[in-house]
């Protein structure tokens, strides 16, 4: 996996924390939260492959193959252990590596992220089926006819944003989405803290929670009236306080699940 990575490092002195950012987005989004977190740790700002201002990769990957590229950036800058810090998509890569490479890994930071399949109910359930079913039909119909009614006339109406963006890396998106990093969420043993925006429409709390109740060594804080963005504008402030104070309960000699975290317990709002 020789791909090309562009990344900003921010501060000179602290534990390296790798800070990668959600799908659609680059390091940029990630900056004011990095600026802060350089204060007391050396920042690895990262454009994931096919992001800001790195290539994309030349064969289709998983979010498997994200988190081994970000292996190889660790050995490549020497880095021995890191903790982790992902956003949404960057939260699923974040919890494949941290199921493979614990001995890589200080800790886990998770805000909004991706990697579970959402629980629907009633019409929500029923829709999603339907649709499926259709997109399924549409399909077979293209294949039957050579025609091209999936990308004309589904896309258009079905299509989430993120699909319609996404261009070259569509086949990407749709592998990794359809993802359920469950199995590797509960494998992970390095002391996790998740975030969580109590109004998130992408990912909803539920994944959160459910999240946490996989991790072992794990803490959820919602934050009220946040989103997805839970780290945008002023959320940045809010949010590095808290990453901040996780960060500097590790140089503690207890590790346990509920010991030397940050004010709160598991689960609570702030």
């Amino acid at each position: 996996m020789d791909q090309a990575l562009n990344a900003v490092v921010l501060g000179e002195s602290g534990p390296p924390i790798i800070v990668l950012h959600g799908w659609g987005h680059s390091l940029e989004s990630m900056r004011p939260l990095g600026e802060l977190l350089s204060q007391s740790s050396q920042v690895h700002l990262i454009d994931l492959p096919g992001f800001g201002k790195s290539p994309k990769p030349e064969e289709d990957w998983d979010t498997i193959g994200y988190a081994e590229r970000i292996y190889r950036y660790m050995d490549e800058h020497k880095i021995q252990s890191a903790d982790l810090l992902g956003h949404s998509f960057g939260g699923r890569v974040s919890i494949r590596f941290a199921a493979r490479h614990a001995d890589r890994v200080r800790s886990v930071v998770l805000i909004n992220s991706g990697g579970l399949r959402r629980t629907l109910t009633g019409k929500k359930k029923i829709r999603a089926r339907l649709i499926g079913l259709l997109s399924k039909t549409i399909k077979q119909v293209d294949k039957v006819f050579g025609a091209s009614l999936f990308q004309s006339w589904f896309v258009p109406r079905f299509g989430s944003v993120d699909y319609k963006n996404a261009g070259p890396l569509r086949n990407i998106l749709v592998k990794t989405v359809n993802e359920d990093v469950s199995e590797d969420a509960a494998k992970i043993t390095s002391p996790t803290f998740i975030l969580w925006g109590e109004l998130d429409q992408e990912t909803p709390l539920e994944s959160g929670q459910r999240l946490h109740a996989l991790i072992a060594n794990s803490q959820l804080v919602v934050l009220p009236g946040k989103d997805h963005y839970a780290f945008v504008g002023v959320g940045a402030h809010l949010c590095g306080r808290y990453i901040i104070n996780f960060l500097k309960t590790l140089d503690t000699k207890d590790k346990g699940p509920a010991s030397g975290l940050p004010p709160g317990g598991a689960g609570d709002h702030v």
